[in-house]
């Protein structure tokens, strides 16, 4: 009888047992399916991104992935890295982790420079520099202007010369800019991606003040690089923007000076600096 009873309690402790294990086991997947059909965003490489290569557009592409497959530091909006540099190699179709790139405050324009090339610096104004109109991305063409004479000694301990004459040459064309002042592509690509989340965030975007810029970053070869730098020291150089739709494309104006300006074969009076009398008034 007592054998029995013993029986019959195992049993039906084994059976809440398994309807426990199976309800633990049931529950278990249920999560684990929840999780897999729980998809989220993630930033995937569309090509293969090289080490040193600041972030576009072109080279992401969001899919969405089971949570359960979403690595750590995952990126899953666009704007958080477009302009940045990518720290180490990323291959095509990889998740786009933070840790690949490297800080924000480390865009610089060193990787924007192609290799065997060189970004050179040319002061300019108002008038040398297209207004202050120019953008990194524009072609221009670089003028020179020089000022050429025979030395013949000296008065009041300034050189004199003779044969004084002034020409203007056209010294490079297509030469890119890679950047106005300290404004250029990937900083530009950064500045935009901060704004458009501040504004989807609700805020204001940072105020931007533009600055005059009195200087241009333009992309050489080193041979004109050397030539840049020393047309700069013996002249002035003035900056031409080219039409998009003239890229490429090279003309030959030779030398011009005011001879030839004006057609004439009289020599021309350089105009002089403005001048003016300074009256102030004072007591009587």
């Amino acid at each position: 009888m007592m054998r029995g009873r013993a029986a019959i309690v195992l049993s039906v402790a084994m059976g809440l047992l398994a309807v426990v294990l199976m309800s633990v086991y049931i529950s278990g997947r249920e999560r684990s399916l929840l999780q897999m059909s729980s998809m989220k965003d993630v930033l995937v490489a569309n090509q293969d991104i090289l080490k040193g290569t600041a972030v576009d557009e072109r080279m992401l592409q969001r899919i969405q992935v089971p949570a359960k497959f979403v690595q750590p530091n995952a990126v899953a909006d666009p704007r958080e890295i477009i302009g940045r540099v990518v720290a180490v190699p990323v291959p095509r179709g990889a998740q786009v982790l933070g840790t690949y790139l490297e800080d924000a405050g480390r865009t610089a324009l060193a990787y924007e420079v192609p290799r065997g090339r060189r970004a050179i610096t040319i002061a300019i104004s108002d008038i040398t520099g297209v207004g202050g109109l120019l953008r990194p991305g524009n072609f221009v063409d670089v003028f020179g202007t020089f000022e050429f004479g025979r030395p013949i000694g000296q008065s009041g301990g300034r050189i004199q010369y003779a044969d004084e004459r002034t020409e203007a040459r056209l010294l490079m064309q297509n030469v890119l800019v890679i950047a106005v002042g300290q404004e250029h592509q990937a900083a530009m690509q950064a500045t935009a991606a901060a704004e458009a989340q501040a504004k989807e965030d609700g805020g204001s975007p940072p105020t931007q003040v533009q600055a005059r810029s009195t200087n241009v970053t333009c992309l050489v070869d080193p041979l004109q690089a050397q030539q840049l730098v020393l047309a700069q020291e013996i002249g002035t150089l003035t900056l031409a923007l080219r039409s998009n739709l003239d890229a490429g494309q090279v003309v030959d104006l030779g030398t011009l000076d005011p001879l030839g300006l004006l057609n004439v074969q009289i020599p021309i009076k350089p105009r002089g600096a403005p001048a003016w009398r300074e009256i102030r008034g004072g007591g009587f």
